[in-house]
């Protein structure tokens, strides 16, 4: 390939020897296997008689026609201009300027040869236009990528496969296999959800409301909210290793810990493995009083009046309110499918903490209320949502959480308090 930076002297020269090359071989090849050039009619003006002319090859125009004393008489295309195909034309075409929108530069023109753009990465050419790549809807992945010249090509995820996502380069995922994991399959996986293991653990839930929705009794709200200090710190993996094996009492195992790591995303997995360590170590003196708190923080969050007999319209003004990331409409109508209306608000605030860790719960439910308070919403509805925020701010077990898992982090050798800065 010629280098984009030389001379233009030496381009020149260059193409013009290519193209004298080229009808040296051209020529050869019709002396050498008597193959016929292609032919046209041309009508000569001056002796109004008609001749059948040999036409003029890629790379060159014809310069005169023939006549009854000459043949056909062929020159090379000059500097910018090309001709691809054998042709009776009197010029060459003229190659492009620029290359159009969503395009990118690929080859210079020649004289055989126009300039050669090609669609940006994402894009495909469709009757001279790019055109963006098809996605994949939920349920199908995909089974080729998309090209510069094609679209994506889909295919319907096979049995044992998932995709919950509309993506154009994803393929479908593969169930999680709970029984590899040693764990029991509480729900099986579809073509848009992945299988849930069961953790084995009396009374324990799904490990993750991120992949897999359902409805439990103990809501995870005050958790979430009581586990805050760590979670907010965003330990990478090796910190979080260290920290679970520095709390004390019964270690969490590591089949359990590898299932989170693979089911949660980052700022969840911290939140569910401790939740995982404090059921396992509910038992013990210290943690008891605390595993007590929790449980009463959450039977009053999940008995509040207001949140009985919601309407799907109040539902959406609540979800709308909060700020951040917001939760999936699909989330949405899955909770409205399979909980009960007096758990939509608890279900709505796990999922948006679960995307929203790094803000506070209290304090975004306070600004959600000042909002509300132009909505019709009912009175009952507020007054819950304000027993939350109450609940939240005034509880003493995130003090006491706080100050246990300082004494943990400053007493091991291995994990300072002051690496969750870095």
């Amino acid at each position: 390939m010629r280098s984009q930076q030389a001379a233009p002297a030496t381009m020149k020269l260059a193409n013009w020897y290519g193209t004298h090359v080229l009808l040296l071989a051209v020529s050869f090849t019709w002396a050498l296997h008597e193959i016929p050039a292609p032919t046209y009619q041309h009508w000569d003006p001056v002796t109004t008689h008609s001749f059948t002319c040999d036409q003029c090859p890629p790379g060159t125009f014809v310069q005169h026609h023939c006549n009854a004393n000459r043949k056909t008489v062929c020159s090379p295309c000059p500097a910018h201009h090309y001709s691809e195909n054998w042709h009776w034309d009197e010029k060459c075409q003229y190659c492009t300027v620029v290359c159009k929108e969503k395009q990118n530069f690929q080859h210079e023109c020649n004289s055989t040869h126009n300039r050669l753009c090609k669609c940006i990465e994402g894009y495909h050419l469709e009757i001279e236009f790019c055109i963006k790549h098809t996605s994949c809807r939920s349920g199908y992945g995909v089974k080729k990528l998309g090209t510069s010249e094609d679209d994506t090509v889909c295919e319907r995820c096979p049995g044992g496969y998932y995709s919950n996502e509309l993506s154009a380069t994803k393929p479908c995922i593969k169930h999680t296999n709970c029984a590899e994991l040693g764990l029991r399959t509480s729900s099986p996986g579809t073509a848009t959800r992945d299988a849930v293991c069961d953790t084995n653990e009396k009374g324990s839930s799904s490990p993750c409301f991120h992949n897999q929705l359902e409805c439990y009794t103990d809501i995870s709200l005050c958790e979430e909210a009581v586990f805050q200090f760590i979670a907010s710190q965003g330990l990478p993996t090796y910190q979080l290793d260290m920290l679970m094996d520095s709390l004390p009492g019964q270690k969490v195992d590591g089949r359990n810990i590898e299932m989170v790591k693979k089911m949660c995303n980052p700022k969840q997995q911290t939140i569910h493995l401790l939740k995982l360590w404090m059921h396992q170590n509910k038992d013990q003196d210290k943690i008891y009083s605390i595993y007590q708190d929790m449980n009463q923080c959450e039977r009053v969050v999940s008995r509040c009046p207001g949140f009985k007999n919601l309407t799907l319209d109040h539902f959406n003004i609540v979800k709308e309110s909060l700020p951040g990331n917001k939760v999936k409409e699909e989330d949405i109508r899955w909770i409205v499918k399979t909980c009960d209306p007096k758990q939509y608000i608890p279900q709505l605030l796990s999922l948006w903490k679960a995307q929203n860790a790094d803000q506070d719960t209290a304090n975004v439910l306070s600004q959600s209320l000042k909002k509300l308070r132009s909505q019709k919403v009912p009175k009952k509805l507020l007054q819950s949502l304000r027993r939350i925020v109450k609940i939240f701010n005034n509880s003493a077990i995130h003090r006491i959480y706080q100050k246990m898992f300082l004494e943990i982090i400053q007493g091991s050798k291995c994990l300072k308090a002051k690496s969750f800065n870095e």
